[in-house]
């Protein structure tokens, strides 16, 4: 139970009142709120220590770094609406913050920009080999409008595409990765997007063989190229299926089965590919009904789209197989 005298004590101090209003407009690093504050690294933890204690503020880790967000108190209490309507403008610290987060910004966009720079040319390979990204997202957003999304799960979120495609659309979306540089990547698009958008987000390290979420919380699950990484991808499956809520949709968009062995020792993929019978068969046995099913041609990999629905609450779908070719 959060006490209201904690509270009170929280945000009685300047310094923290800054970090609640930066926390409000971007979910930060303490390493970045440090920056931002020009304060050290020891007392800026205490700061975020005692609002987190307070409920006011999150603290979140990945890998080595802390990133905060709004708390509980912050994001379902009263006092979201009271953040809300104060007016900053005013106040010279604030501003000079609000202009280092300008900063921030844009050194999550360069940071993003120079590794795109030093990974192109092995990204550019790959996509040489399959239809455009453009097709392939164009497919995936024709199945994904046709329902609404609810709250989704980006499973393998790497660059945070998918986020920002279909994010504006969700009513709560959570992009996970298990690579830190990924999600640096992710949330450099984040910063980006516009404030309705990015307020639905959750940026956060997760590994899809144990997924940090409870039984049916998602309504919509994706995996956009990233089942090929997993070692054991019938577990996988059966534990997205795990936090799939009733009804809920799973889609999966990979490489048809193929003999491309470079992928493995290049791109590290540990799957070439997956058989329709195989995504089938992973599918039933986690009571998933495969509904749809889509092969993208134009290059000398298919890509594949899966998509299935929880069967708690499904009765009589009809097995639509449907076929593109570029």
């Amino acid at each position: 139970m959060i006490d209201l005298l904690d509270i009170m004590r929280a945000l009685a101090d300047p310094t923290r009142l800054r970090i609640v209003f930066l926390a409000l407009r971007l979910e930060l690093s303490v390493g970045e709120l440090v920056q931002i504050l020009g304060q050290s690294q020891p007392r800026v933890s205490r700061h975020i220590r005692l609002l987190d204690e307070a409920g006011i503020l999150n603290r979140r880790k990945e890998g080595s770094w802390v990133f905060i967000q709004p708390g509980p108190v912050l994001s379902e209490g009263k006092l979201a609406s009271l953040f809300a309507d104060v007016d900053i403008t005013h106040a010279r610290a604030f501003q000079r913050d609000l202009q280092k987060l300008d900063e921030v910004r844009a050194a999550r966009t360069q940071m993003a920009a120079e590794y795109f720079a030093v990974h192109a040319q092995e990204w550019d390979s790959l996509r040489s080999l399959h239809v455009a990204d453009s097709e392939v997202e164009q497919a995936i957003s024709s199945i994904l409008r046709s329902a609404p999304l609810g709250s989704v799960l980006d499973v393998g979120t790497g660059t945070g595409r998918m986020m920002e495609l279909f994010a504006a659309d969700a009513s709560h979306f959570v992009a996970l990765d298990n690579s830190s540089d990924m999600l640096r990547l992710a949330r450099a698009k984040l910063s980006n997007m516009s404030s309705l958008s990015a307020a639905k987000v959750d940026i956060m390290m997760g590994d899809f063989n144990h997924l940090p979420f409870d039984e049916n919380t998602f309504d919509t699950i994706l995996f956009h190229q990233v089942l090929h990484y997993a070692q054991d991808p019938e577990g996988v499956i059966a534990e997205a299926a795990r936090v799939l809520a009733p009804n809920g949709r799973l889609i999966i968009v990979d490489f048809a089965a193929h003999e491309r062995e470079e992928l493995r020792t290049v791109h590290a993929h540990a799957r070439l590919g997956f058989a329709d019978d195989l995504i089938a068969h992973a599918f039933q046995a986690n009571g998933v009904h495969l509904a749809h099913q889509l092969v993208l041609d134009g290059g000398a990999l298919a890509v594949k789209m899966w998509m299935g629905q929880k069967q708690d609450l499904v009765t009589g779908i009809e097995f639509n197989k449907l076929r593109i070719v570029a």
